[in-house]
């Protein structure tokens, strides 16, 4: 990792500016900015309107990452956009991430989209999304403590980090906790744009009855979040048609394991559920914690979770809505080992147990289900992606 804007201006340089060819909303914050950027993609299609979509990290495929519509960029196209960087990118000594955001504008130009949804990857300011010079719009999601060795131990420099999408005469709209409001109030007008904030928003009456295409209760704030971002961007847009394509973000976007029902005939056939969710810091477990209790359920927890993670305060939420847990490790350099989760999850009063790699974990889960039982798998997008994708090899596993 290498944060920065030098390596990524110079990478888009080289392959002739192709971020200043496409309209751009740019989409950053702690927990939400992969679901806001989804609806936001899909709300525009809904108007007609030829949308690429940027986000990070992938669950099965690199080429999740880029995709417009729903349809990731091609194998072929992969290669011929990286084969013309690749001497620069070797000059440059280029991070992944910057690799990954230049043939993503790349595509998006030479595909000739008209508004292109980029999801910055970690931070704002410094991150490489960050060289959009003129997007319609910035978006700032919620914000809380992540990757503090990078973007700050307060909630304040944090906050400091993620406003440093904003641009000059591009409106921001921001939903945060209100004790943040100053902090990208004061970036607003340093930069000289404005700032909306989505609990200010007032919403027309064609809204009146669309609701999350996701579950849990907190989508509604990146609902609304969406809404006013829709509001200020300067494009024509339809309300009717609007709500028809947020209600179809699942199909024209592929966003996957935010609290989605997953048919794995395993746990199915025994009368149990098995839900998938990629939230991996202590705020997005607090919003499954509450999603959960709301609706009377207390989940068996199949749980893994990078080392680099606030483990004891993530283990804590779960406590707080898990019947038990069994802790799982991907195959990942960044894989918090799955027996020291479960000791951490034992001293908090968890029963747990320790189910190894998420293949036998998951197994284990299935095993064990019972008719009635809820399981979710989740933690991070390295367990979770990991199971996507033994699923689509192994043909002996059904899926309802």
């Amino acid at each position: 990792m290498k944060l920065g804007l030098e390596n990524i201006r110079a990478l888009l340089e080289s392959l002739g500016n192709p971020h200043r060819s496409f309209k751009s909303i740019h989409v950053a914050g702690s927990n939400g900015k992969g679901s806001v950027s989804a609806m936001l993609s899909a709300a525009l299609q809904g108007n007609g309107y030829r949308v690429g979509l940027y986000t990070s990290p992938h669950l099965v495929s690199f080429r999740e990452r880029v995709k417009i519509g729903d349809e990731p960029i091609s194998e072929t196209h992969t290669a011929e956009i990286l084969s013309a960087m690749w001497p620069m990118v070797e000059q440059l000594h280029a991070t992944f991430f910057e690799v990954t955001t230049a043939l993503a504008f790349k595509y998006f130009a030479q595909e000739n989209v008209d508004v292109a949804v980029i999801e910055t990857g970690l931070g704002g300011r410094l991150d490489a999304t960050n060289a959009l010079e003129r997007p319609l719009a910035t978006v700032v999601t919620s914000i809380s403590l992540e990757h503090t060795q990078f973007l700050g131990d307060t909630l304040e420099l944090i906050a400091g980090e993620k406003a440093g999408i904003f641009k000059h005469g591009a409106p921001a709209v921001v939903h945060v906790d209100p004790m943040l409001r100053h902090v990208f109030e004061a970036k607003a007008a340093d930069v000289g744009t404005s700032v909306l904030f989505a609990d200010d928003v007032r919403l027309s009456n064609e809204y009146a009855h669309l609701k999350p295409p996701l579950e849990g209760l907190h989508q509604e704030k990146n609902l609304k979040t969406v809404l006013a971002a829709l509001a200020v961007i300067g494009l024509r847009i339809d309300p009717k048609r609007t709500c028809e394509g947020i209600a179809h973000t699942v199909i024209l976007t592929g966003l996957r394991a935010r609290l989605e029902a997953y048919g794995d005939e395993r746990f199915t056939s025994r009368g149990a559920s098995l839900i998938l969710d990629v939230g991996h810091n202590p705020d997005a477990f607090h919003m499954l914690a509450s999603h959960f209790l709301r609706a009377g359920i207390r989940p068996v927890v199949v749980i893994g979770l990078a080392k680099d993670k606030a483990l004891l305060e993530v283990l804590g939420e779960v406590a707080r809505f898990a019947s038990r847990v069994i802790t799982t490790q991907a195959d990942h350099h960044r894989a918090a080992p799955s027996a020291e989760l479960a000791a951490m999850a034992r001293i908090l009063g968890l029963r747990a147990e320790d189910g190894g790699a998420v293949v036998n974990a998951v197994a284990h889960a299935a095993a064990g289900a019972r008719g009635g039982e809820v399981y979710l798998l989740c933690g991070s997008h390295y367990v979770v992606g990991e199971y996507l994708a033994r699923m689509e090899r192994d043909t002996t596993i059904k899926r309802n």
